[in-house]
């Protein structure tokens, strides 16, 4: 970069301050180019700042409390609206095989809502048919 200067310190130095010196310098390194960036006037300066703006947007769209989406292995998690559409059969009556444990290890959100695995589902569905009708409401 230029006008910025990478020294390394002496290998003789302790892994910590080799460590806490590398983090220090980086930081620096990394601030210096999202100022460079936040303060291009250039088309491709804007374009990269707008880029910026959605990939953070993008960040905080997907943390918000009580959507969460997967299990902490990666497997998609629904709600027990999504599972009855799936299930054809009524939200509460999807609650209600949930509570007698029929649909696995049910997850809760941070605000308390029940998350059902997919793989929970897909089983119920293949132990109790595919075609399904809305008799359970």
């Amino acid at each position: 970069m230029a006008g910025r200067e990478f020294r390394v310190v002496g290998v003789d130095e302790t892994p910590e301050i080799l460590v806490s010196h590398l983090c220090q310098s980086l930081s620096e390194i990394a601030a210096y180019g999202v100022a460079t960036v936040l303060t291009d006037d250039s088309p491709a300066g804007t374009r990269t700042r707008m880029d910026f703006i959605t990939a953070l947007a993008n960040i905080e769209a997907t943390k918000v409390p009580g959507k969460e989406k997967h299990a902490s292995d990666g497997e998609p998690l629904l709600t027990t609206a999504e599972a009855a559409q799936q299930l054809g059969m009524s939200r509460p009556y999807v609650s209600m095989l949930c509570n007698q444990g029929k649909l696995g290890e049910v997850h809760r959100s941070e605000g308390g809502h029940r998350r059902i695995r997919q793989s929970a589902v897909d089983e119920y569905k293949k132990a109790h048919g595919n075609g399904l009708t809305n008799t359970n409401i």
